[in-house]
Order: C-alpha cells, then structure tokens, then sequence
C-alpha cells in the first residue's frame, strides 16, 4: 500500500469548499486534474470522466463514490478489473480552522500488485498535479467567498437604521403606464429580507424585502383591477401586478394562521413615506432553490452580517418563537369546551 498525501489552507469556510467540490457540473471551469467528471455524488454511485496529469496519457475514470460526510469528507474508489492488481481511494477531508478557514486534506490510497511499479510516476506526475489542484481549489473558494452579490438593490452599506415612522407609504408597481398604487397607512413592522422561493424579488436580487403592517392598513387606490392572486393554493395571498408582475400586497385569509391579522408589502416599492430598514434576514439557504449557487453563500452571509442584516433559515427568533406560541394556543384552543 502507498500513500500520496498533499494538504493546503484554505481561506474560506468548509461550505464554502465543500460546496466546490460537490458542483461537478463547474469542474471545467477550475479543475484541470478531472474537468469532466460527471454524475451525483450520492454513496454508492459512479461518476466518469478523465484523469488529466502532466507527462501521462489521459485516464478514463469510473469510480463509486463510497463515503460522503456533507461538509466535511468525500471519497471515491477506482478499481482495475483485477482488484487484486490495483486499486485507489481518492480522499477529500475538510478541517473547519478558526477564523472561517479551512484545512484541505486531499489524499489518495494506492493498493495492489502493480502498486510499487507504478509508484515512482504516482509520486511525481500525480502529486504535480493534486498540488495543482489543490491551489486552483484555494483560488476559487477565495475568491466565491470574498465575491459581492446582489442582495437587493435598495440594500446598500449605507442603509439607515433609524426608528420606523408613523408617515403613510404610497407603493407603486412598475408599470410605467397606470401603475397599481396601494396607500399604507400603518407604520410597517418586522421589515425582512427573505429568500423563499414565493417572495417576489426585483430584478438581480437573490432577496426579497417584505414587511407587515395591522390588517386594513394597506389600501389599494389606483388600477386594483389589473392585480391577481399569484397562487390561490398559498396561505397568503400574493396579489400582483398582472401587467409587471409586481407584488403588491399579501393577505392572510385563514384566521387561525399564525399571520392572521396582518399584510404583507414591499417597502422598496414606496415612492413617498419612509419604512424601517430590514431587522433581519429570512430562509437565506432557499436562495439556492431560486438558482444560486451554494459556493455563493457564504459570501450572501458575509455580506448580511457586514451589514448589520442576522441571517437565518427561518423566520427571526423572535417571529418563529411567537409562531411555535400560536401553535401551542391552537392545540388548547382545539380541547376548550364549546
């Protein structure tokens, strides 16, 4: 048995690095060792492409993914048709270091008969090019995790914090023609940013920005005629734009939903009046269902956090406990005697 052992530090976190390796479909556009490879890192699956190495013939590869610890460690096993003669345990293990840091661990296990005789171009040829690898690697999770993205573009590091005021917002869609207007007349609360995949976003915005204001609070003044209900089938009740496509406003028609009494809006569309700046981030990991790409996210929370802007997967921990409350207030609800 032999060996072949290469490591590197990585500045950027294990997401971050791990969410590189797991893309195969972007390998040509960093990784000259295998550029090809192709498949679903799933356990037990194969995956084909071409092993590439400098001064060596190009090498057809089939190997069976056989260990995968998300995050954290990914292996693959090539075997000759005579096991016995050779085989090899490619290896990827990830060290979380302080500081969002990672350590790469990129090593290879070489057993059978032809093992030795081939060892002395091994360990030239191919750490050359794991090396090679392992630094193209470096360059590009550095690179994903220090990117600038396009949060939102009413979000900027200049972003006013001040208290809510109690002024009316006047919303309008983008219709340049007889837009949809809707007057506010409640100062907004929980204002948000949010990445689910039913939140309306403008254009090249990972994110969306909602708030709620007291049921009632928000009238629709001007064309409410071109708005419809995006989906008839969701708890609230998108209404939009028919003409841009805007959301205008949400409304919750369920009274034991745990958002009944309140409507949803999106305060960047205001043209007069002032609403709070976002308190928060929602469902940030859901950018990734919408088409971001998971190398992108530690570069979304970095830029949240520089902000001032918590990010979670959820709801705030205020708004997710206040749900888990309301969930509790349904079930004795459900056993009081009528």
């Amino acid at each position: 048995m032999r060996i072949l052992e290469t490591e590197i530090t990585i500045d950027a976190a294990p997401q971050t690095v791990w969410s590189i390796l797991d893309d195969l479909a972007r390998y040509p556009e960093w990784n000259a060792l295998v550029p090809d490879l192709s498949g679903t890192t799933i356990v037990g699956r194969t995956v084909t492409g071409t092993l590439k190495q400098p001064n060596t013939p190009d090498i057809p590869l089939s190997p069976t993914l056989i260990r995968i610890v998300a995050g954290r460690e990914l292996r693959w096993l090539t075997l000759a048709p005579d096991p016995a003669a050779f085989s090899a345990e490619h290896i990827f293990i990830l060290q979380p270091l302080p500081g969002r840091r990672t350590h790469l661990v990129h090593n290879e296990i070489f057993k059978g008969a032809v093992v030795e005789e081939r060892w002395p171009g091994i360990d030239t040829n191919l750490r050359q090019a794991y090396d090679a690898m392992n630094h193209a690697l470096k360059r590009r999770a550095e690179s994903m995790a220090a990117a600038q993205v396009p949060l939102h573009p009413a979000i900027s590091s200049g972003t006013n914090r001040s208290e809510s005021k109690r002024e009316p917002l006047t919303l309008r869609c983008r219709c340049a023609t007889s837009p949809v207007e809707v007057e506010v007349r409640e100062a907004p609360s929980h204002n948000h940013l949010c990445g689910c995949s039913k939140c309306w976003k403008p254009d090249g915005a990972l994110l969306a920005q909602i708030a709620v204001v007291p049921r009632g609070a928000a009238d629709v003044t001007k064309n409410g005629a071109q708005l419809r209900v995006v989906d008839a089938g969701q708890s609230i009740q998108r209404h939009a734009c028919a003409a841009c496509g805007t959301h205008m406003v949400g409304r919750v028609e369920d009274p034991r939903h745990h958002f009944f009494g309140l409507e949803f809006i999106h305060p960047e569309l205001a043209v007069s009046g002032d609403a709070p700046a976002p308190e928060f981030a929602a469902f940030v990991s859901s950018v990734i269902e919408s088409g971001a790409t998971p190398s992108q996210m530690e570069a979304v929370r970095r830029r949240l956090s520089a902000l001032g802007i918590a990010p979670y997967d959820g709801f705030s921990p205020e708004l997710m406990d206040i749900i888990a409350w309301h969930r509790v207030k349904l079930a004795k609800d459900a056993v009081q005697p009528t």
